[in-house]
């Protein structure tokens, strides 16, 4: 993939250089640095109090009752596994992606991803568990898209929300496609 990239740099430098742009993208270039850092600054507060938020949510029980109430979808999604901290980390991962901040979420799913891989006793072959929060995860619900609202906003869109009724619609049909395919693909191993 470096490679990859190394080329599309080379060619684009080559390209400039051949038809006398070079100033163009030495401004190009810093014109873009500048705006990533300004987008990364901008998620960061968002992604910072979602952290904090699910740390007090852990640190004062809640994170125990939400999962106890989630009980009987963790439990259709994960009939195996019987671990709740293993369940705790799946719930937060799922409930950061629910709530908008998927970038929060990473962290969650990596830590439950090692949970689940321990259990699985470190095989190269992925467990039907860790394939189902993989899939699960990657198509969740998100009921404040809070990256794709602040892109909206930054970029001047009249109306910001007005994605959030498609992207449910989009959201829970490939959750239950990314379920059904998980579920088969168990039936169909053993």
């Amino acid at each position: 993939m470096n490679r990859i990239w190394a080329a599309l740099i080379l060619i684009g430098v080559a390209v400039c250089a051949w038809q006398g742009r070079l100033s163009d993208l030495s401004e190009e270039l810093l014109n873009s640095a500048s705006d990533g850092l300004y987008f990364v600054l901008s998620l960061a507060g968002v992604m910072g109090l979602w952290a904090g938020l699910m740390n007090v949510a852990r640190r004062t029980g809640l994170m125990e009752k939400l999962a106890r109430l989630a009980t009987p979808v963790m439990r259709f999604l994960f009939p195996k596994e019987a671990d709740g901290e293993t369940r705790s980390l799946i719930l937060m991962s799922f409930l950061a992606n629910l709530f908008g901040a998927g970038n929060s979420s990473t962290v969650f799913a990596l830590k439950a991803m090692e949970a689940l891989d321990r259990e699985n006793g470190r095989r190269p072959e992925a467990s039907d568990a860790m394939c189902m929060f993989l899939a699960v995860n990657m198509t969740m619900l998100q009921l404040a898209p809070v990256t794709i609202l602040k892109l909206r906003q930054d970029a001047g869109s009249a109306d910001p929300g007005a994605i959030l009724l498609p992207s449910y619609g989009a959201a829970l049909l490939s959750m239950a496609v990314a379920i059904l395919v998980c579920r088969l693909a168990e039936h169909r191993n053993k």
